[in-house]
This record gives C-alpha cells, sequence and structure tokens, in this order.
C-alpha cells in the first residue's frame, strides 16, 4: 500500500512540475512577443513624429496635402501595434496600464514641448522602454523561478508566519525602493 502511495504522490508532482514547465514556456513566449511588439510599436512612432514633425515644418499646402496620406498610414500601422500591446494584459493591470499610457503618449503631439519637439519626444519614448523593461525584468523573472513565485503567491495569501511576514516586508521595501528609482529617472528624463 506504502508503495502505491509513493508512487501515486511521484505522478502527481510530476504532473504538477510538468504543467509548471509548461506555463513556463507560454509565458517566455508571450514575453518575446511584447518584446517585439513594444520596439515595433516605438519604431512605428518614431517614423510617424519624424513625419509629422516634418509635416508640421512644412509651409507650402500643397506640400503638407501629399504628405497627409503617409503620415495617417504611418499613425495607424503604430496604433494597430499598439492594440496588440494593449489586448496582452488584463484591464486591471496598474503597472500594464501605466505603460500602455506612455506608449500611446508617443503618438500625442500634445505631449511634446514647443521648442523642443525632437528631445522631448525622445525623452517620452527613453520613459516608455524604461517602463517595458522594468514590467519585462518582473515577468522574466517570474517564468525563470516559478515556483519561487508560486511560493511568494502562496505565503503572500496564506502565511502567517514570522518568515512569511519578515519576507512580504522585505518584498515591499524592495517594491519601494524601485518605485523611488522609477520616480527619479522619470523626474530626470521630463526635466523637473
Amino acid at each position: 500500500m506504502t508503495t502505491t502511495l509513493w508512487i501515486a504522490v511521484g505522478a502527481i508532482v510530476a504532473a504538477l512540475i510538468a504543467r509548471q514547465m509548461k506555463v513556463s514556456e507560454f509565458r517566455q513566449s508571450w514575453i518575446d512577443g511584447l518584446r517585439a511588439d513594444i520596439s515595433k510599436y516605438v519604431t512605428e512612432a518614431n517614423k510617424w513624429i519624424d513625419e509629422y514633425l516634418e509635416f508640421n515644418a512644412e509651409l507650402d499646402q500643397e506640400i503638407k496635402h501629399e504628405l497627409a496620406p503617409s503620415l495617417e498610414s504611418k499613425k495607424y500601422s503604430a496604433l494597430h501595434v499598439l492594440r496588440r500591446i494593449e489586448l496582452r494584459f488584463k484591464p486591471d493591470d496598474s503597472e500594464a496600464n501605466a505603460l500602455i499610457e506612455d506608449l500611446r503618449n508617443l503618438l500625442n503631439p500634445g505631449k511634446l514641448r514647443p521648442n523642443n519637439e525632437a528631445a522631448s519626444w525622445a525623452k517620452l519614448s527613453d520613459l516608455a522602454i524604461l517602463q517595458a523593461r522594468i514590467l519585462l525584468k518582473e515577468e522574466w523573472e517570474v517564468t525563470k523561478n516559478p515556483f519561487r513565485h508560486a511560493w511568494k503567491k502562496f505565503v503572500s495569501r496564506w502565511g502567517s508566519s514570522s518568515w512569511a511576514l519578515h519576507g512580504q516586508e522585505r518584498l515591499k521595501e524592495r517594491w519601494k525602493a524601485t518605485k523611488q528609482t522609477f520616480q527619479r529617472l522619470w523626474n530626470n528624463l521630463s526635466g523637473r
């Protein structure tokens, strides 16, 4: 009886490990696709802003009329990629929503400083890329160590031991330090 029990427990553990490994594969694929889409979006937005600045500098209305379809095409191409990025996240994910808003700002000429449009767009772009890097790194850590993530999730829900509370406090301190670093970078990029 005990041998059969150990075999059953072993089979269940093996199934759980196999499931977790498959989830990690899907997660890695999701991260790679998101990274590719963010890169493509920023590139498309960069093409759009270059043409937008050229369009705005042009005084001849006939030339502007000729440039308009290309400008719109670039904008909608970028928006297509942005929609793919948006569809990858849950609607209530605040970090993802902040990233999406920063990405959306790359197509918003109202966010540019009047006398320094190219440089202010570059700062917006740098901020969006920085946010994406932080988000992708967090997702990679979950993928790299799925059992650690599952353990942290378990401890945060059910753990009440002093070790669990101490671990949660360390996690909160690290998150606070990360947010402060991000705020300093934001202030530097936005010129505050």
